[in-house]
């Protein structure tokens, strides 16, 4: 069964909750009214930085969507006209609700080699 959608605080997050996650979640919710909803900053070094996010949405707004449409709709709401982010990467996993109900499993992230966030 699908639940509410909500905002969830990984415990390695050590509690800090930034205005860029919020902003993500805000928007997210607004403009795709989610069934399930997680906003992970997986941000390397300290978690203040927020350059690195995982959302993963479950929508009624992706069904009939292709993977890539569903990407391109989520990354759309935060993209700058010029097709910037406001922060480093945006890790997407959206997911209509029946293929939520199927597979709820979520593929692991990949390594960041740092490249183009000033780090190296």
């Amino acid at each position: 069964m699908l639940h509410q959608a909500r905002r969830l605080t990984p415990r390695w997050t050590r509690g800090f909750y930034g205005p860029v996650q919020k902003h993500i979640e805000e928007r997210l919710q607004s403009e795709l009214q989610p069934l399930h909803l997680e906003v992970k900053n997986e941000s390397h070094g300290r978690k203040s930085d927020e350059s690195h996010f995982h959302v993963l949405v479950v929508s009624k707004a992706f069904d009939g969507l292709k993977p890539l449409q569903r990407h391109r709709l989520v990354n759309g709401l935060f993209t700058a006209e010029d097709g910037s982010l406001k922060f480093h990467s945006l890790r997407i996993t959206a997911k209509t609700p029946a293929m939520w109900e199927q597979d709820p499993s979520v593929a692991a992230r990949p390594k960041c080699t740092g490249k183009g966030d000033g780090r190296v």
